[in-house]
């Protein structure tokens, strides 16, 4: 089963919000990857304007 990561990214005001998709063949892979982008995210202090989520699609 196929398995969508959907990342909303906020790029600020004058460029608005911005949704990204990247398919996954599992839910592990998909979680795995959802984790790894809020770490990334946390590390260069932007957490707060990136919203990862899994879905099946």
């Amino acid at each position: 089963m196929t398995h969508v990561l959907i990342i909303v990214s906020w790029l600020g005001v004058a460029n608005g919000a911005v949704i990204s998709t990247q398919e996954f063949t599992s839910a592990e892979r998909c979680d795995a990857a959802r984790l790894a982008l809020v770490e990334y995210a946390k590390a260069r202090s932007s957490d707060e304007t990136i919203r990862p989520i899994c879905i099946q699609k």
